[in-house]
């Protein structure tokens, strides 16, 4: 028995192989349909993909062999790696590297062997798909060139895996960077808006005309900056599966007093009424969610309408009970959202330029966090807008089973 020799690239090989978080996984649906298939193309008994570890080959996939793993100096795959081209032993008895290797001499008995080397990137061969019998055997040119496509079915797999295991190691990082990043900021933004705040609110005296428009200004931008910090870290815990819902059976009329109270000093501020209709199906309805979540939607929602309503118009609240679901409408008059740009909606920091820019610029994601907030309790989001007359922005939850 002759062992194969190491590839050149042995040491970046193994880094790949290994990258790949493929060695010792589950068995899966999709391998196993493959060799199954190569199997039959072949006329064999036996299909394997075989991945060359430093000291064994792994089976991702063991069609006809119940053993997952062999040690590497036996293996016909370790040969099949050190070239580009497919690796063919029609009788192993006759060929010196194999006549007395004990795969061949023992059981499973591989006489006959083929194997299509695979690579990701063209240059590190990983292992093999590769098809075995107990008798000599030749493949046609056709059934060669199939169990080649066959193998490119197996790299296009393991590149899919690859790629996901970028994404989830990109999705990470991203996630405990954006919460390093936003718990590094949020506490001096929020020192710094309460020093802003208690500046503009004149309670310490001695500011000239000029520095006191200065500060209100910055305190301006500094609440900006403190509301863009605070979504970032809803959206990515969102996104990544990390926000967890705090949720409660509570009465649905309770919601609408609540968010509007909230929205008031708001209202004030731009000279918009608020105003509150509750239907009567709705009165008795209950709902499981998380309360603090739902305000926040409800507060984006009312804010949205508040700052492009004009002003002396009203901002209306409506709840009513719908097919087994509450639904809840903000509506306001006003210039609407034109129909060219009603597809940005729901798109991060995504903006439509009105006159409620102007008067309350936002971080471009309320709505995108309002429709995922809505979504995983369950609802659904939308909106209704006519131009220059109303529009109409409402969410709809589950009604509460207990």
């Amino acid at each position: 028995m002759i062992s194969a020799q190491l590839p050149d690239n042995e040491s970046a090989r193994l880094k790949a192989l290994r990258e790949l978080d493929v060695l010792d996984s589950l068995e899966e649906q999709a391998y196993d349909d493959l060799t199954a298939i190569a199997a039959q193309i072949a006329g064999v008994p036996i299909a394997l993909v075989s991945l060359i570890d430093k000291d064994r080959q792994w089976f991702k996939s063991h069609h006809g062999l119940a053993a997952r793993e062999t040690p590497r100096d036996y293996a016909f795959c370790a040969h099949a790696i050190l070239g580009d081209q497919p690796f063919v032993i029609e009788d192993a008895r006759n060929d010196e590297r194999f006549h007395d290797n004990p795969l061949t001499t023992g059981a499973p008995d591989v006489v006959f062997y083929a194997g299509v080397p695979l690579s990701l990137d063209g240059e590190h061969k990983l292992g093999t798909l590769c098809v075995i019998d107990h008798e000599p055997k030749q493949l046609s040119a056709q059934q060669l060139a199939s169990l080649q496509a066959l193998a490119r079915q197996v790299e296009y797999l393991l590149k899919l895996r690859q790629q996901l295991k970028w994404m989830r190691d990109f999705d990470s990082v991203r996630t405990e960077f954006v919460a390093m990043v936003s718990h590094e900021l949020r506490s001096p933004l929020t020192s710094v808006c309460g020093a802003l705040a208690l500046l503009v609110s004149g309670k310490i005296d001695g500011l000239s005309g000029e520095a006191k428009s200065l500060v209100e200004m910055a305190n301006r931008n500094s609440d900006l900056l403190l509301r863009l910090v605070n979504d970032i870290l809803d959206l990515t815990k969102m996104e990544t599966g990390y926000l967890t819902l705090m949720r409660q059976s509570m009465p649905v009329r309770d919601l609408c007093p609540r968010a509007l109270t909230t929205a008031q000093s708001l209202a004030d501020k731009f000279g918009v009424t608020l105003k509150l209709v509750v239907a009567e199906a709705a009165e008795p309805a209950m709902v499981h969610v998380d309360e603090h979540r739902i305000q926040q939607v409800l507060g984006n929602l009312l804010a949205n309408a508040i700052k492009h309503a004009p002003e002396n118009s009203t901002v209306t609240l409506e709840l009513e009970r719908v097919s087994g679901r509450v639904r809840f409408s903000v509506h306001n008059t006003g210039p609407g959202i034109p129909e060219d740009k009603q597809g940005l909606l729901f798109r991060k920091f995504q903006q439509i330029e009105s006159l409620g820019n102007a008067r309350l610029p936002g971080t471009g994601l309320g709505l995108v966090i309002s429709k995922q907030l809505v979504e995983l309790h369950g609802g659904e989001i939308g909106f209704r807008s006519v131009p220059n007359e109303v529009t109409t922005f409402y969410f709809t939850l589950p009604l509460s089973q207990t």
